[in-house]
């Protein structure tokens, strides 16, 4: 009797181990698609993320470039209209995306110059490939004139 009970409890552990045979290769394909899908899908979100990061690089840059230029002709000034006109500059650098920025610093011509005013220094940056303007800001100083 005990060499029927043992016949019987190995028929059901084998019919147990077919049952749950693990997982097959149809199961490892489809999971493989599903998160290839989902892996897909997120392909657009990543290379919109790279450029914006690009685009306020570039940004970031010429507007510090903008402010240093601001900072120079307020610490150079001026004494008069002629002396105003040194302050003209441009400038070009190149970002950490190798996008080439230039910077002009421009004042009115001496002819609308008055001693005595204020005059106003204008910087702008540019990118040099397009023309398209990144940054700009202005100020003004105040000229003395010839006492």
């Amino acid at each position: 009797m005990e060499r029927t009970r043992s016949r019987r409890d190995d028929a059901r552990s084998a019919r147990h181990l077919d049952a749950d045979g693990g997982i097959g290769l149809i199961e490892i394909i489809i999971s493989m698609f599903l998160i290839s899908l989902l892996a897909i899908a997120f392909i657009p979100v990543i290379v919109s993320a790279l450029r914006a990061s690009e685009l306020n690089s570039t940004s970031a840059t010429a507007t510090r470039l903008v402010s240093q230029a601001i900072d120079d002709a307020r610490s150079r000034g001026a004494a008069d209209c002629a002396a105003a006109q040194l302050l003209n500059a441009e400038l070009e650098e190149v970002d950490a995306q190798g996008v080439t920025i230039r910077v002009t610093t421009s004042v009115p011509p001496v002819g609308t110059c008055v001693d005595g005013s204020a005059m106003t220094v204008t910087v702008v940056a540019v990118d040099d490939a397009d023309d398209s303007r990144l940054a700009d800001a202005r100020t003004q100083i105040f000229l003395a004139g010839t006492p």
